[in-house]
């Protein structure tokens, strides 16, 4: 009787185990070429201000039928460039490169300057005057959404405008002034493009800058400056690619910036003479959190718990998309999963959760969870991104 219900104890906690989900840890994939995985983690105070501290997780469904693509880099195209001039240098008259007629002209006063009216300003070209086919002041400008300093002027070029030497001058102008000049019908376009959106502090960045004229390319000089959004800056080395682009790279400063916002690469090039400035500009993040390295898999759920490794206390997010073996044995996205929680410094977990009806018929392991997410949604910062990141 006794080893009758030992048998049956010994089946039952077998059956038990067989139907109990699977949570053994596995290692996350190798992280690809343009992943990003902090390789260290630093400590600061719990942010201020009023967050969420409840968890939080939901997913939804993805037609499988659709491609999943990422979004590039900004590219920033550049038929402009800005001047900061004295007023003595107005007076005696500005040299502006043109490349193409009817170009936009907008001369600020900076704090102090005499205030400008349009007749204040003079544009020749070649010793003729340059007729000014419409012009915007201040009050103008603001009612159209713009933002402008007292005595501002904006001027459109008309007849005599063209390719060559501008020559603009201000015999009352007193002070500082800045000039922007904006060229919609040049054929000369400056182009910088960061190779990622967003990086962690003290990782390398690099941004890419070329120059066409006339739809071919073209050589350029550059100068670059990095700028924080704090306003601090630094300059940036640029050096010439064999193709006859350009790259700036530059590592960004391991210091935290307590003021938010995008960092901006400003770039300043002579394309055969013409000048034009661009800016691009990318989101950095302090390392705050990690991903552990590992995951546990609820098969019976498809269920993802991350564990977290945890520096900063804040409020963190992960998230992923799910892809599963369609009846062809490709890969298609079939469900997007988020989930959000307080963490205090220290080890913590985060569970994707991706409900098995969002799988449409025929469709089933093995399963592929990429573009998963580490952000620190507390101090916006994305911390950590893998295209592919476990397959299961």
């Amino acid at each position: 009787m006794r080893s009758t219900l030992l048998r049956a104890a010994v089946t039952a906690a077998l059956m038990i185990l067989l139907a109990a989900p699977t949570f053994a840890a596995q290692p996350l994939l190798p992280a690809g070429g343009h992943d990003q995985v902090p390789t260290r983690l630093v400590t600061l105070p719990a942010p201020q201000g009023a967050f969420e501290r409840k968890p939080v997780s939901f997913a939804w469904a993805l037609d499988p039928t659709l491609a999943l693509t990422n979004t590039p880099p900004f590219l920033a195209e550049s038929r402009e460039y800005w001047l900061t001039v004295q007023g003595r240098e107005l007076q005696q008259g500005v040299v502006l490169p043109m490349s193409a007629p009817n170009a936009l002209v907008r001369v600020s006063p900076a704090a102090g300057a005499a205030a400008l009216r349009a007749d204040d300003i003079r544009v020749a070209m070649q010793g003729r005057p340059v007729g000014i086919a419409r012009s915007a002041d201040a009050q103008a400008l603001r009612q159209a959404g713009m933002e402008a300093s007292a005595g501002t002027q904006v001027l459109r070029l008309g007849a005599g405008s063209g390719p060559g030497r501008a020559i603009l001058q201000v015999p009352r102008a007193q002070g500082r002034y800045v000039i922007h000049v904006f060229e919609p019908n040049s054929p000369v376009v400056l182009r910088a493009r960061a190779e990622r959106s967003q990086a962690l502090a003290g990782e390398q960045m690099r941004v890419t800058i070329a120059a066409t004229s006339g739809g071919r390319p073209s050589a350029l000089r550059s100068n670059a400056l990095l700028v924080a959004p704090d306003g601090s800056s630094q300059a940036v080395g640029v050096r010439t690619n064999a193709d006859g682009s350009q790259s700036a790279t530059f590592t960004l400063p391991d210091r935290a910036v307590a003021v938010p916002g995008l960092w901006e690469l400003q770039v300043f090039s002579d394309v055969g003479g013409i000048p034009r400035d661009a800016r691009t500009a990318f989101a950095v993040a302090q390392p705050t959190a990690r991903l552990a390295g590992s995951y546990a898999l609820d098969a019976s759920r498809l269920q993802v718990s991350l564990p977290v490794q945890v520096a900063s206390p804040g409020r963190y997010e992960a998230r992923g998309t799910l892809y599963a073996s369609a009846p062809d044995g490709s890969l298609r996205p079939v469900s997007e999963a988020h989930t959000a929680a307080w963490m205090e410094a220290g080890n913590g977990t985060l569970v994707l959760q991706f409900p098995r009806e969002h799988l449409p018929p025929g469709y089933g392991a093995p399963f592929e969870l990429r573009a998963l997410e580490l952000n620190d949604q507390s101090r916006l910062g994305k911390l950590e991104l893998r295209e592919r990141a476990a397959r299961f």
